[in-house]
């Protein structure tokens, strides 16, 4: 587009144009994926009900709220973060520490 010979007007007529031509692509191309967004889906969900949940093994070694875990890729050991400011690492099938941080180690 060469906007010298254009006025402005028309140049923000044609961007308002382009703009709901590419809008109307994007809807065409998430329908053809069968894309929805995620409170769609909830919708359709069942809710669990009430279930009953066992507590197998406790990890103790933090002070303080725990504000954070999650799984290594080994699927073995289980990294965790507290208010008290360590991290631990466990080993999950032992419930042993593996290594412990506190937080004046990172300074």
């Amino acid at each position: 587009m060469a906007t010298q010979e254009v006025q402005p007007n028309e140049t923000l007529t044609n961007l308002k144009a382009e703009s709901d031509t590419l809008k109307t692509k994007l809807e065409d191309e998430r329908a053809k994926l069968h894309d929805v967004e995620l409170h769609q889906v909830a919708e359709k969900v069942d809710g669990l009900g009430q279930f009953i949940m066992k507590t197998r093994r406790t990890l103790k070694g933090h002070g303080n709220k725990v504000l954070c875990m999650d799984w290594c890729k080994d699927k073995r050991r289980i990294v965790s973060s507290s208010q008290d400011g360590k991290v631990i690492v466990w080993d999950a099938f032992t419930t042993n520490k593996v290594a412990v941080w506190a937080a004046d180690w990172f300074s």
